[in-house]
């Protein structure tokens, strides 16, 4: 099993398992219709889409250990749920 932790020089393989990831969450947040809600308060703890998250981690953290033997972090699993960007890739700094 790899993660960030045992290969954190691997940037490509860490950002391709974050997009699949996001694509992931998206398919999941639709088949139970949450991309449907609208109305709510984004910061109520109670709100259905709120009330997901937790589960919808932990899903993707057994479906990524036991399919993609891929051990996502906490961070990547957050981001992807909000959709957020890859917390894993550097930024690029000009001057």
């Amino acid at each position: 099993m790899y993660s960030i932790i045992t290969e954190p020089e691997n940037m490509w393989l860490h950002s391709r398992e974050y997009q699949r990831l996001i694509k992931w969450f998206q398919r999941r947040r639709h088949e139970l219709g949450l991309d449907q809600m609208q109305d709510g308060d984004p910061m109520d703890p109670h709100h259905p889409y709120n009330q997901a998250f937790d589960a919808l981690c932990k899903e993707a953290e057994r479906h990524w250990r036991s399919e993609r033997n891929y051990w996502p972090s906490p961070l990547q699993l957050s981001h992807a749920f909000f959709q957020m960007k890859d917390p894993i890739r550097q930024d690029e700094f000009t001057a």
